[in-house]
């Protein structure tokens, strides 16, 4: 059936909202936001849906209300993108090589898929499965780094492709929930802060080379991009929920009374004022007041622990002190005025927080750290779709069988896309 407009979506599992968007896509190139659905999250627990049942129907009115918003538009999604984490996932650098063979002994999109499937040919535990894979740099003839390779003159290509994977069956949740609500076709995943970088961060940043952080409710994500190539990535199920929950225990108070005092601001507040106590009414009508030093003793210990556990993962081999554009948060955590410090701290980089880039459309509200992946999630469905088409399937696979003729007319449409993701 003929469709007058090019629609695409994004859906987002997350620990704290289930959010669904719904783009336009645009003759510039751009995607606008046509329509929106969010409601609380009760069956994800770090990241994962731990409750189908609870899930499926709290996805069914986000669907409901994204559909109505958009004027009846998701059911004509062409594509609709998950950003998952969880999942035991996990990372690795391949390394694909190709021996160049063509009479001109020039490098063309052909090699470059090849070698790209090449590096994608590793051994997985049972039961794994590879979630995405993105070109982080090439190496030609053993001597020459770079980017790009094609047209250059070679005997041999390297691909160094960086490798997602995640336990197959958990990821498959996430796909089960969208199908069983309707969404049969041209529905991929990608991994949440690979979406996130695509939603925030600037092309300098990409370039000059970058830590990006997503800090959400249930997990962290984090992935360093240089060159605009990803050089690594890791999730730790440990989120600003944690914090809460820290609070809640060491100073026995109700969970939802700390997630008030920091959420509202109320907190920091009291830390710029350096105030000497918290009050809080107890039980009994009495006035508790807490030493102040008590919360920021409790909060400095985890975020500084989970920084640690992340600069760690990376080691000396990344180079963070040289990425120039140094930590870029998100996600809803990041809005907590002490996160910053603390990974300033750690890192010794510069830390911005950051929000959705270029953000159009009638849907309003989504500026803001919370819908960083959603957004770069609803950004990689509009690439897919525009290289796809009418009928085409899944292009990325297209590229892998080395179809010269369709990966330069792909190229040729819409550029270099953020690290040439691969499904």
């Amino acid at each position: 059936m003929f469709q007058s407009r090019d629609i695409v979506s994004a859906i987002e599992f997350g620990s704290s909202k289930i959010c669904v968007l719904v783009g336009e896509s645009r003759e510039d190139g751009r995607v606008d936001v046509i329509g929106r659905g969010e409601v609380a999250a009760e069956g994800v627990v770090k990241g994962e849906i731990a409750n189908m049942e609870a899930v499926f129907d709290q996805l069914s009115v986000a669907l409901e209300e994204a559909d109505s918003s958009s004027g009846g538009e998701l059911n004509n999604s062409r594509m609709i993108v998950i950003p998952v984490t969880g999942c035991g996932i996990g990372s690795y650098q391949g390394v694909g090589t190709v021996f160049v063979k063509n009479e001109d002994q020039r490098i063309t999109e052909v090699e470059r898929a090849e070698a790209h499937q090449n590096a994608r040919v590793h051994p997985l535990e049972t039961g794994r499965t590879i979630l995405n894979s993105s070109e982080s740099y090439f190496m030609i003839d053993d001597r020459l780094r770079l980017r790009n390779p094609i047209n250059q003159t070679a005997y041999k290509l390297d691909a160094y492709v960086h490798i997602v994977h995640g336990i197959t069956n958990r990821l498959e949740n996430f796909r089960t929930a969208v199908r069983e609500s309707g969404y049969e076709d041209n529905v991929e995943m990608v991994f949440a802060p690979l979406a996130s970088g695509v939603g925030i961060l600037s092309e300098e940043e990409r370039e000059g080379g970058v830590l990006l952080i997503d800090f959400g409710a249930g997990v962290t994500e984090y992935v360093i991009e240089f060159n605009t190539g990803i050089l690594a990535s890791g999730m730790i199920q440990v989120g600003f929920n944690h914090v809460l929950n820290d609070l809640a225990i060491g100073l026995e108070l109700p969970l939802e009374s700390c997630r008030k005092l920091l959420e509202d601001g109320t907190l920091v507040r009291f830390m710029r004022e350096r105030s000497d106590y918290v009050d809080f009414p107890s039980a009994t009508g009495k006035v508790r007041r807490i030493p102040l030093t008590s919360f920021e003793t409790i909060i400095e210990h985890r975020l500084r622990e989970l920084f640690e556990i992340i600069r760690a993962r990376i080691g000396d081999r990344m180079t963070p002190s040289g990425l120039n554009g140094g930590v870029v948060l998100t996600g809803g955590g990041a809005l907590f005025e002490p996160v910053s410090r603390i990974c300033r701290e750690i890192f010794d980089m510069s830390v911005r927080v950051g929000q959705p880039l270029d953000v159009g459309g009638a849907a309003t509200g989504l500026e803001n750290p919370r819908y960083s992946t959603v957004w770069g999630a609803l950004k990689i469905a509009d690439y897919y779709q525009r290289l796809g088409g009418e009928g085409a399937g899944n292009p990325f696979r297209r590229l892998l069988d080395g179809v010269d003729g369709v990966m330069s007319r792909m190229r040729r449409a819409v550029g270099e896309f953020r690290g040439s993701f691969r499904i």
